[in-house]
């Protein structure tokens, strides 16, 4: 197994936090329990995506602002993040995508 970064092992631990389970929380709450891609009811095992593809991983703990966040589904987590991880080097694709995601909420 590949040894985590300074940066992953502070992700991980942020993810374990009180603060982070409560801000999950929250938007779940605040989204009516609705995955607002599929229109589906978000299930157990989802995911809080950061609308900000290109955010730096500095950042990640910043949740200040609940518009950057979106509950999804692990299934369409996955699958933007294989649109990301594929588009990763066009900016203007990325840019759209977080438009959109902008407009789900």
């Amino acid at each position: 197994m590949a040894k985590m970064s300074r940066l992953q092992k502070a992700k991980r631990s942020f993810r374990n936090s009180k603060k982070w389970k409560d801000f999950r929380h929250k938007i779940h709450i605040k989204q009516g329990g609705i995955d607002p891609i599929t229109q589906k009811k978000l299930y157990k095992g989802c995911n809080l995506h950061h609308r900000h593809v290109t955010a730096n991983e500095e950042e990640y703990g910043d949740i200040s602002n609940e518009d950057d966040y979106v509950m999804l589904n692990k299934s369409i987590h996955q699958m933007l993040h294989e649109i990301y991880r594929y588009w990763k080097n066009d900016h203007s694709i990325l840019d759209r995508i977080e438009e959109e995601l902008r407009l789900w909420h």
